[in-house]
């Protein structure tokens, strides 16, 4: 019995003098991201909270606790052994075409397919306005641009995975960059980098279990399918995209090394169960 007591309750006891909640994880010592984490995996999907709402809040607690020095020495580190890593962060591209840019290309394009859906959505490019002042600007911390970047190339990771923009199909990207980035730089520094990925995407795996079962499945394909396909491709998530717009999904595949792809998945019918009869987005 003692051994059952010791094996099932065998916490060391730490004394402290704080009146607030104290551990050596930094991220369970951030009240916003306890109460994020707490919410996002345990709530269900009710139409009077949005599907990322407090979003804002997350991320400034994410700033908060990341540690950006450390964060810096990872990357030059990468840097310094990881030629093409370092090439991109030196470019410092930033996308500038448009709504009406995109709708140029044919049909069946990523231009044209990232075009149809905005305009399905009545969604609008989000310009910079330091862009506008200035065509050279950009940031100037590595971390800084690849949150940029990252927002600027998300819904391409959801055109070659042929998967749609409703919820459910946002696990294809959460798995993708995650596989993708960790065949690709060091663990460490993947880690860091995918903590707002984790966080925002990762939580709704516990939801879809706890109140979705039936849209289980469909959660799990796209989410392992795609960090099989990051798992196995080139690095995906320094690619300029725009070089690619003109191409069809199966034809930038082919011309970007994107490998273990398994075919398109329409989990509409899922979203709609993780969305309570409704396609959030």
């Amino acid at each position: 019995m003692a051994d059952t007591v010791e094996f099932l309750d065998g916490r060391r006891h730490v004394p402290t003098a704080s009146s607030v909640l104290v551990s050596s994880s930094r991220w369970l010592n951030e009240p916003r991201i306890r109460d994020w984490v707490t919410t996002e995996c345990l709530r269900r999907n009710g139409a009077d909270h949005p599907l990322v709402d407090d979003l804002g809040s997350m991320v400034a607690a994410i700033d908060r606790v990341r540690g950006r020095d450390h964060v810096d020495r990872l990357i030059q580190a990468e840097r310094q052994v990881n030629p093409a890593l370092d090439r991109w962060f030196a470019d410092r591209f930033i996308s500038t075409y448009s709504v009406a840019d995109l709708g140029e290309y044919a049909p069946g394009s990523l231009g044209r397919q990232l075009h149809d859906q905005m305009v399905r959505l009545n969604l609008t490019l989000e310009l910079l306005p330091q862009r506008r002042e200035d065509p050279n600007w950009a940031p100037a911390a590595d971390l800084d641009y690849f949150t940029l970047r990252t927002g600027q190339t998300h819904d391409f990771d959801h055109l070659i995975g042929e998967v749609g923009f409703d919820a459910v199909s946002e696990a294809f990207p959460a798995g993708l960059r995650s596989g993708n980035m960790f065949a690709h730089i060091g663990a460490e520094l993947a880690g860091e980098l995918l903590v707002t990925n984790t966080l925002v995407t990762f939580p709704w795996l516990m939801r879809t279990m706890l109140h979705y079962p039936q849209a289980w499945p469909q959660v799990w394909h796209n989410f392992s399918h795609g960090y099989e396909v990051g798992a196995q491709s080139a690095c995906l998530f320094t690619v300029r995209w725009e070089d690619y717009l003109h191409l069809t999904p199966a034809e930038a595949r082919e011309a970007l090394g994107v490998k273990g792809f398994r075919g398109a998945n329409d989990t509409s019918a899922a979203s709609l169960v993780f969305g309570e009869g409704r396609l959030i987005f």
